[in-house]
């Protein structure tokens, strides 16, 4: 396998579609600063509706606030239900469990994210979106990796994904690896300026993720679709950008506030 520096050609008629405000910055630093247009699908955190009003004046302050396009779609309350280490896939992205308003809502999101992209899928020519395991494993990253990968390839479109993943999601990670040679790009991160762009949603109460961040100063990215493997996979994908996370001792249950939600909420408060 080897990797490339991005073309121009992929960046051609590009647009970037993330889950949550903060995902350009933190899984597309190296490409977020050229793509013609940023969607971002969920705003609104119906648990925690501080969090819009937050969001609302992040971006009214972003600096690349005349490139990104918010769908303002209330976020499902699925994440950390979807059986981690190794979750069921589903046509919407990843099965729900012991949880069923949660998974309605997950089903229910779906079919909005997809009707409300395929007028942009259809208008690009080159899409970047998540991973299909969600970077460090997030059900609605998966949601929209889903989404978009069926309208890309409904209508003929270059489909790119990150290289992040975290403990969590590497065994599902694994089950994308095989010894094909796809077509593999490089990308520089400016850390600086990462960490600039992260200044602003932590000003206005809207970052996400862990304070401490550390930026890697290069992305890769691979070009899709992916398809899954029905047993731990081996061979190559891509350099893998690996984050470490605090361990869940065992799966989120609705109702009861596990250490491991317990963890999370206080460093991703997604």
């Amino acid at each position: 396998m080897t990797a490339t520096d991005i073309p121009p050609a992929a960046l051609e008629e590009s647009v970037l579609i993330v889950a949550h405000p903060d995902d350009e910055i933190l899984w597309f630093g190296s490409i977020a600063p050229r793509v013609d247009k940023i969607v971002v699908c969920f705003f609104n955190d119906p648990a925690k509706p501080e969090l819009k009003t937050a969001r609302e004046a992040t971006l009214g302050a972003h600096p690349w606030s005349g490139r990104i396009t918010c769908l303002e779609l209330d976020e499902t309350g699925a994440f950390g239900l979807a059986g981690w280490p190794l979750p069921d896939a589903t046509d919407s992205g990843l099965r729900i469990e012991n949880a069923p308003d949660a998974a309605a809502a997950y089903g229910s999101r779906y079919e909005q994210v997809y009707e409300l992209l395929a007028p942009i899928v259809r208008d690009a020519a080159n899409i970047y979106t998540h991973n299909p395991w969600g970077e460090y494993g997030h059900e609605e990253h998966v949601l929209v990796h889903r989404a978009v990968t069926t309208l890309a390839g409904k209508h003929g479109k270059a489909v790119w994904y990150d290289n992040y993943a975290s403990n969590w999601s590497e065994e599902l990670m694994r089950r994308y690896m095989d010894r094909t040679d796809r077509q593999t790009t490089r990308g520089d991160v400016d850390v600086a300026r990462m960490q600039e762009l992260a200044d602003v949603y932590k000003q206005h109460g809207a970052w996400t993720w862990f304070d401490d961040y550390s930026w890697f100063a290069e992305e890769f990215f691979v070009q899709g679709p992916l398809p899954r493997i029905d047993q731990a996979g081996f061979g190559w994908l891509l350099p893998i950008n690996m984050l470490w996370l605090p361990q869940r001792d065992k799966p989120a249950q609705p109702r009861k506030k596990s250490g491991f939600r317990r963890i999370i909420r206080k460093t991703i408060r997604r």
